[in-house]
């Protein structure tokens, strides 16, 4: 199978063709070139009068159409050829030179598109793709518009192995030496049968040495498929494990014993899972307890766009601070999102619907549900099962159908006999809340009056349970859970204890967790065999369910108005700001927390602004109190401020310009906090960590002064001429000691020139109006990042940045 990456150049118009190619032309619609992947959406400025609100950052939605000329060589005459998107966002048409090929409604899963009866080889030929996202609110967060992931285009003879046809998995290890078992499938597109080999060889990825061969003969039938499976041994296997991601590629060629018919190969780690309420969680043997975070699809300041260096860079912030899992949220993620799991060693659980058949926005995927989900479940599976990173696949979060209504037994049944079919390997799970969202008629008549009282105090009703509600959880969601291996349980530790004895055999997680009660969550993890891990929402922020984790401040005196609510956070709010990465990849003060929970024995300083001193914070249900790891107050000396010590130790000194200002205690029993009342005086702020009265950490803070100047901090130092590579640049202001200004607001100006384009420029800031593609963009805790794509010809790239008042610096990034 010949696979061509086809993402250059696209023609991209407003709107959708009219049905005649006639009336098209003489439309003489405008265009652009772009090249793929493409978000359409983020290019737009959101708007207070956007349906989806705060759900969806403010941004709108709209339909455009993507054409492409396909140059088909005469070679593919009497062969297949078939179209790869690995994503499109959504309600998907695919046009061949005007005819309708295919349609495919649901934005995340990826699928294949047969162009074979349309193609004319040996011209060029026309393919067309609307993408229609303009029925809104479809989503509870920001989705992008457009073909937002790769596409491929394939050919391959009559008979071959399918697309994504390889599934390999371990059968066992003993003694050093593991058995693979590959499966592959194999179609017959002809009128006759054929009687065909597989050969199948394994080699490590790391040095290309070979690891193992086997081979199996098939019987393919006219206009069917069929799967040959073999056994191989691997000697002194290399096992995938989150320390140690060692990876093998499995290479499969169809032969008739004298040629090679067609080929194809995939990536794979030898590795072994199990899941119990004795051992938890196990791979490769050892129980292992999960540090996890949900992450969404976006990749921040780019919008949807998914590329494989912003995938893999998003997921390395999260290996290089401790983390070892991923939970998707809550849909399939990219090819390439899973590919940096595999190479950097993180677990993931990959889930494939927010909703069934009972949807949560009026025009989501609930409109399509009972028609699309066994080819979307099917689609989802067979591309991503081959990848070792994936632990479990998740059917759902927060089913509105998990205490049985609309059918919810049944199709939770349904769904994991669905998975376990395709992949008998992995755990299947999904992720359950409260009943509130559960309940039939008569059920909500019995806790109505405590829903109103919900209602009326302004707050957030998302995961509010009642007295009855908690009365009939367990009864009522045991049939929903029993079909699973291991079920997420949302905002609900309060449950583990009872749960594990009225189900001995339920295996747990915590699917979703708050900020503020990490440490109870955790302490939860660690104490029960039966808890698993914690996935906190979110690990990384992003854009839409804006000011989720929002605060406010009041007088003192002004306390008691009322909690100011989460559900909608007024324009200009975009981004969630719950997470311990902010929506540019920058570690949060709540991340460190985070850390010293799980088992870290590091001290952090987290000061809070003095102009909010005396007021109270009042902070959304996924936030975190306000605290930067900064002691640069600009003009604000003699005045009061309230500093935070994270600390596991058992006191903290605090140490301003070299004097101290006392101890206090600090470690579990204190939340891992000691708070200091102090007056703000510029110079070095400096916390030690004591246990048993020796010194066990320190942080220390240096005062910044006036700015004067920018510094370009590149990530990456070249880029590859593929259209694809990226390079991350992160902007500072910095004083003339060349230290961060983190109170600096400026307005910044990007601009790329040579061999590359700006991508994308911005901050993590939850508010604003700015655009991340316009180069634009105000700075924020005194920095921005700039996004540099390249092109697809060698040369040099140089990126200038300019502040009015600072002097203007460029780089230059080599693209080879």
């Amino acid at each position: 199978m010949i696979r061509e990456n086809i993402d250059r150049e696209w023609e991209l118009t407003d709107g959708q063709p009219l049905g005649s190619v006639i009336a098209n032309i003489m439309m003489e619609t405008p265009c652009r070139i772009v090249n793929l992947p493409h978000d359409f959406t983020i290019e737009t400025d959101p708007f207070p009068e956007s349906p989806g609100h705060s759900g969806t950052g403010y941004y709108g939605g709209e339909i455009k159409t993507y054409t492409k000329m396909l140059d088909i060589p005469d070679e593919c005459a009497g062969k297949r050829v078939i179209v790869e998107f690995d994503g499109s966002y959504m309600n998907t048409t695919v046009i061949l030179n005007g005819h309708t090929v295919d349609r495919h409604l649901y934005g995340y899963t990826p699928f294949h598109v047969d162009l074979t009866s349309y193609i004319k080889p040996g011209k060029s030929n026309r393919l067309t793709v609307i993408v229609n996202n303009s029925a809104m609110p479809n989503s509870r967060w920001y989705s992008g518009s457009g073909i937002y992931r790769h596409v491929d285009l394939l050919c391959a003879p009559k008979i071959h192995m399918s697309p994504w046809g390889i599934y390999a998995h371990t059968s066992h290890i003993l003694n050093g030496t593991a058995f693979v078992i590959v499966e592959t499938t194999v179609e017959n597109h002809t009128s006759d049968d054929a009687n065909l080999w597989v050969d199948i060889k394994l080699v490590k990825e790391a040095c290309g040495t070979e690891a193992g061969t086997g081979k199996v003969k098939l019987h393919i039938p006219a206009g069917e498929k069929s799967v040959g499976q073999v056994m191989i041994a691997v000697e002194n296997a290399d096992i995938w494990d989150i320390d140690s991601p060692n990876l093998y590629t499995i290479k499969a060629q169809l032969t008739d014993k004298e040629t090679v018919l067609d080929s194809d190969s995939t990536l794979f780690g030898i590795t072994t899972i199990s899941v119990d309420p004795i051992n938890g969680f196990t791979l490769n043997g050892r129980s292992l307890k999960l540090k996890g975070g949900c992450v969404h699809h976006d990749n921040g300041i780019l919008g949807a766009a998914s590329f494989k260096d912003s995938e893999y860079r998003k997921m390395k912030v999260h290996k290089d601070n401790e983390y070892n899992a991923i939970r998707c949220a809550h849909n399939p993620p990219s090819r390439d999102m899973l590919d940096a799991c595999d190479r950097l060693g993180l677990l993931v659980i990959n889930e494939a619907f927010d909703m069934w058949t009972i949807g949560k926005n009026a025009n989501d995927y609930s409109l399509y549900f009972k028609e699309n989900w066994e080819k979307d479940i099917e689609s989802f599976i067979l591309r991503d099962r081959n990848h070792p990173c994936i632990i479990m696949w998740s059917t759902g979060n927060e089913i509105h159908e998990r205490g049985g209504l609309s059918n919810g037994y049944q199709w939770s049944a349904k769904l994991a006999a669905k998975v376990r079919e395709l992949d008998p390997t992995r755990l299947v799970t999904s992720s359950v809340h409260t009943l509130l969202s559960g309940l039939d008629d008569d059920d909500v008549e019995m806790c109505k009056e405590e829903i109103v009282r919900q209602l009326k105090s302004g707050e957030t009703i998302q995961n509010f349970d009642t007295e009855y509600g908690t009365k009939v959880w367990a009864d009522y969601t045991e049939a929903f859970c029993a079909p699973l291996d291991a079920v997420g349980y949302n905002y609900l530790a309060h449950r583990y204890e009872e749960d594990g004895k009225k189900f001995p055999n339920r295996v747990i997680y915590a699917g979703e967790t708050k900020p503020m009660q990490m440490a109870t969550y955790w302490d939860g993890v660690e104490r029960y065999s039966h808890v698993i891990g914690d996935f906190n929402w979110t690990s990384h922020d992003y854009l839409g369910e804006a000011g989720l984790g929002k605060a406010v401040y009041q007088n003192l005196a002004e306390a008691d108005r009322g909690f100011f609510g989460t559900v909608r956070s007024p324009y200009p709010w975009r981004v969630s700001n719950c997470s311990d990465f902010d929506l540019c990849g920058f570690v949060n003060p709540q991340h460190f927390y985070r850390r010293i929970v799980w088992g870290s024995d590091m001290t952090y300083i987290a000061s809070h602004n003095p102009k909010n001193y005396g007021k109270k914070e009042i902070i959304g249900g996924w936030g975190w109190p306000e605290r930067e790891n900064s002691w640069s107050w600009l003009n604000f000396e003699g005045k009061p401020i309230q500093v935070d010590v994270y600390s596991a130790a058992e006191e903290v000194e605090l140490i301003l310009n070299g004097k101290s200002l006392g101890k206090k205690p600090a470690g579990k029993e204190n939340s891992f906090t000691a708070t200091f009342d102090i007056t703000y005086e510029p110079g070095t702020l400096e916390a030690v960590s004591y246990t048993a009265g020796k010194k066990v950490s320190s942080d220390l803070l240096k005062s910044s002064e006036k700015p004067v100047g920018i510094q370009i901090n590149l990530e990456n130092n070249e880029l590859t001429a593929d259209g694809q590579s990226l390079a991350f640049a992160v902007v500072e202001i910095i004083d003339a000691d060349g230290n961060l200004v983190p109170t600096a607001e400026m307005k910044a100006t990007a601009k790329v020139e040579g061999s590359a384009t700006l991508a994308a420029f911005g901050t993590g800031n939850p508010q604003t109006k700015e655009n991340y593609t316009k180069g634009e963009f105000t700075s924020y805790k005194g920095r921005l990042l700039a996004i540099v794509r390249a092109g697809y010809e060698p040369g040099t790239a140089i990126l200038t940045i300019s502040i009015d008042g600072l002097k203007t610096v460029s780089v230059e990034i080599p693209v080879k």
